[in-house]
């Protein structure tokens, strides 16, 4: 569901409240983290906190649902004029430039989150990733008879190794760009890792 439209007041106190608790996790872990140790890194008080989560987890869980939810509005309106858009191997794809857009975004909050075993965000991410490959692939080639695998094989080889590739690009430091990322998954898509394919 998307969030509602919030006080720019108490949209920069989340963040302050966000981003001491991403920082506080790169250097302490999840476990070792008190509210007092995030309002302190915030400069907020326990109050103002507990104005807007109940506890630790629920700031995860809200964060992950706010980080998510600009992610699925950006790639939803990405995907209204790039629908008809043709797949070519030295073109990306605009749906996927905008993914690694939004994750670059919020490089920080990613990278912390999908190192995190307890934070959802992995496994909210995949869902997003596998709508939109299920969806593309509907799209392009709704004939199983020309598919190489069942299709709900390829669709979660696919997201698995997108999410691979991003988690591995955050690891990296982002040395590559949005775009130069999103062509190389756009050709692995329609070619597979080899020149000659063997799954083409």
């Amino acid at each position: 569901m998307k969030p509602k439209k919030i006080d720019p007041r108490v949209r920069r106190t989340r963040q302050l409240l966000q981003d001491a608790f991403t920082s506080l996790i790169q250097e302490k872990g999840y476990e070792a983290i008190t509210v007092q140790d995030i309002t302190e890194r915030a400069t907020l008080n326990r109050a103002t906190f507990y104005l807007h989560y109940r506890d630790k987890q629920d700031l995860m869980w809200q964060s992950t649902e706010e980080v998510l939810s600009e992610l699925v509005d950006s790639l939803r309106e990405t995907t209204k004029h790039a629908k008809k858009a043709d797949l070519h191997v030295d073109q990306p794809h605009p749906v996927f430039v905008c993914l690694f857009e939004q994750i670059a975004r919020h490089a920080t909050f990613y990278k912390v989150m999908l190192s995190h075993h307890q934070a959802p965000l992995a496994a909210r991410l995949i869902e997003v990733i596998t709508d939109y490959i299920s969806q593309g692939l509907d799209e392009f080639q709704p004939d199983d008879t020309k598919l190489t695998a069942q299709r709900e094989i390829i669709v979660r080889y696919t997201a698995s190794a997108f999410l691979g590739v991003i988690m591995w690009w955050l690891e990296g430091g982002m040395s590559y760009s949005p775009r130069f990322m999103a062509l190389q998954l756009m050709r692995l898509a329609i070619k597979g890792p080899y020149e000659l394919s063997p799954f083409a």
